[in-house]
Formats: C-alpha cells, sequence, structure tokens
C-alpha cells in the first residue's frame, strides 16, 4: 500500500466539511463492500463509478466565481524569467542567495 497516497486522501478528506466527509466516508464503504469486479472479463463495468453518483456532486455553481476563474490570464503580462515552464520548481522554491 502507497502510504504518501493513503496521508493524502486522508488530508482531504480532513478538509471536506463534516457532512461531505461523512458522505464521502459513507460510498467508499458501500464500494468497499461489494465485490470486485472480475478481471478477467473486461466488459464489466468497473465498481468505483458509484462513488461520484450524480447527488454527490450536486453543488449549486456559483457564476460569479466561475466568471472570475474563466477571466485567469486574460490580462496577464509577460513574465521576466528566462523558461519559466522548465525553471518552474527552481523560480518557485528556491532559496534567496
Amino acid at each position: 500500500m502507497n502510504t504518501q497516497l493513503v496521508n493524502s486522501i486522508i488530508q482531504v478528506v480532513r478538509s471536506l466539511p463534516r457532512d461531505e466527509q461523512q458522505l464521502l466516508i459513507e460510498s467508499l464503504n458501500q464500494l468497499l463492500l461489494q465485490p470486485s469486479p472480475d478481471e478477467s472479463n473486461p466488459s464489466e463495468p468497473e465498481e468505483t463509478a458509484d462513488i461520484l453518483s450524480d447527488e454527490a456532486l450536486e453543488e449549486p455553481i456559483d457564476e460569479d466565481a466561475w466568471a472570475v476563474w474563466q477571466s485567469l490570464g486574460d490580462n496577464a503580462v509577460s513574465g521576466q524569467l528566462e523558461n519559466p515552464s522548465v525553471k518552474h520548481d527552481r523560480y518557485l522554491y528556491a532559496k534567496p542567495q
């Protein structure tokens, strides 16, 4: 088992509101109680689709927030850094010298 993945999942769950945590836990429990799909039959649908049911995804969309998200970068000014895509981590995380 990948402990880093498990720890990341736990952090995500803890960041959710309490009611969403409970919904996620219930969905995971239902998923784990179901028999595993037969790997020899690739036409059989995977059970993981149940975890993202329509009821869990129904949340009102804030149109103003969506408009702001879509506008990000519209008025961006070109940066002054050389090769930003290649040196991304160095520019963000390098210690000042």
